[in-house]
Parts: C-alpha cells; structure tokens; sequence
C-alpha cells in the first residue's frame, strides 16, 4: 500500500500557467476534448481574460455588432430608382440559378 501512496504522490501533474507563471495542479486548467492538452492557462486567468476580452467590446471576425447588415437590405433603401435596379438585379440572380439548376437535373436525368 505504500508503494501505491508514493506512485499517486510521484504521478501527480503540475503545469505552469502562462499567464500568472503559477505551477498548479492539472485540474487548474481546462482541458481540451479534442487533443486532451491542457490549456496554457490557468482557469482563473482564463476566465479574467475572456472576461476583459468580452467587456473590451471587440468585434469577432463575420459578426457585425453594430446594427448594419454587410449587405443593403433592398426594402430599406429609399430611393425608388436604386430600390429597383437592385431588385431588378436580384430576380435576374434568381433566375440564372434555377435555370442552373434546371441544367444540372436535365443533365443528370440523361446520364440514367
């Protein structure tokens, strides 16, 4: 019974966080599912971070926080003019991609 206390004892894993440069326990750090890593930091260091990056307002990469679309949105424009070419524009669009579509269905049909 000794032996096995002294392996548990030996076997214990520390890593040192990043951040803080602490050596804590592996249960300190969150674990990827994946590749089973430890993270390079520690949870409490992790968690402060994520929170100041949160609370810092940065935008993440494909989402737009500030209200606007990326793209116009037809029914909001208001000049006549415009509105109309654009959805003059997005029929046509349409149009070429069911006529795409249709092309594609033909062709597979004819190779039955």
């Amino acid at each position: 019974m000794k032996a096995e206390i002294l392996l548990t004892r030996q076997s214990t894993a520390t890593v040192i966080c990043k951040n803080c440069k602490r050596e804590l326990p592996l249960e300190s750090f969150y674990v990827n599912k994946t590749t089973q890593c430890p993270d390079k930091y520690c949870k409490e260091c992790r968690k402060s971070l994520s929170r100041r990056h949160y609370l810092s307002g940065k935008k993440l990469p494909g989402i737009n926080l500030s209200g606007r679309l990326p793209y116009p949105v037809i029914t909001q424009i208001e000049d006549r003019g415009t509105r109309i070419q654009l959805i003059l524009h997005a029929l046509q669009v349409v149009h070429l991609s069911m006529e795409r579509k249709k092309k594609k269905v033909r062709d597979e049909e004819s190779l039955l």
